[in-house]
């Protein structure tokens, strides 16, 4: 569940699977016109529409029913424009624990061979002027 606030009344909580992402909406469309159109799948809690990216947000009561509707109705005409629908999902982004192991993982890497190279440059042996290990003789 999702917990969202809005100018016009509290926060309230969306119920996983209950929202439908339409696209390609016309300009000028009205939320009379979607309710028309999706209200036939199930009880619509709330349409948010925003049309400068031409995009709703049809959010039902019950998550089977935003199913069907998303189904339903991708590829269908709303107000003479195809519209393209999606099953929004709504769970709580979990911390990036994946993305941190991968990180944590990285820099370790990243050390050991910091830890490599300063050993190989500044460790044990003979250095020259500018602390440097001394190479061994070149083959030419």
């Amino acid at each position: 569940m999702v917990r969202t606030g809005d100018k016009q009344g509290p926060k309230r909580t969306i119920r996983n699977g209950t929202r439908v992402l339409v696209r390609d909406l016309p300009e000028k469309v009205r939320k009379t016109s979607l309710q028309s159109a999706f209200g036939d799948f199930g009880n619509v809690v709330r349409i948010e529409l925003m049309p400068e990216q031409r995009t709703a947000y049809i959010e039902y009561e019950e998550p089977c029913d935003a199913e069907d509707a998303a189904r339903e109705m991708d590829g269908k005409m709303v107000e003479k424009s195809k519209v393209r629908t999606k099953l929004m999902d709504d769970r709580p982004r979990a911390a990036m624990d994946h993305a941190i192991r991968v990180q944590e993982a990285c820099l370790a890497h990243l050390e050991s061979r910091a830890a490599e190279h300063q050993q190989r440059f500044f460790g044990d042996g003979p250095t020259n002027s500018r602390g440097l290990h001394r190479s061994r003789s070149r083959q030419r």
